[in-house]
């Protein structure tokens, strides 16, 4: 199965009559695997923000969350495992697997505990496929 069968078919898939708004697989080196229409552009000092933090979690809830230049107030996370964000209605989650970032972004109608659901379950389905 290709990268971007992942992100058209699981994580924009539909819950509840709802989905995310972008969604994209980044490697942990930043280089891009798949992502939707619609997704921002991740700069390079992003996901070196974010992957710091997986190794030192809490670096980022000072400054906050930002992705394609947008700022997320960090929220609740699983340290090393998931960050999540919070930005009005809406929100990003971030599942860290051995070799990859899987990043949802919702906004409303959608809930937090859908997005987190979502990346969260794929993420742990590629963890136990070895990536």
């Amino acid at each position: 199965m290709s990268w971007q069968t992942y992100v058209d078919d699981h994580l924009m898939c539909e819950i509840d009559g709802q989905h995310l708004s972008a969604a994209a697989i980044f490697g942990l080196d930043g280089s891009l695997w798949a992502q939707s229409t619609g997704f921002p552009q991740l700069k390079p000092e992003e996901v070196a923000a974010i992957t710091k933090d997986f190794d030192e979690p809490g670096t980022l809830a000072p400054t906050g969350l930002f992705v394609g230049g947008t700022k997320y107030m960090v929220i609740q996370g699983e340290p090393g495992a998931v960050i999540r964000g919070k930005k009005g209605t809406g929100g990003i989650t971030i599942k860290k697997t051995g070799m990859a970032l899987i990043i949802g972004i919702y906004d409303e109608p959608m809930t937090p505990g859908q997005c987190n659901m979502v990346v969260e379950r794929l993420g742990d389905y590629l963890v136990e496929q070895g990536f």
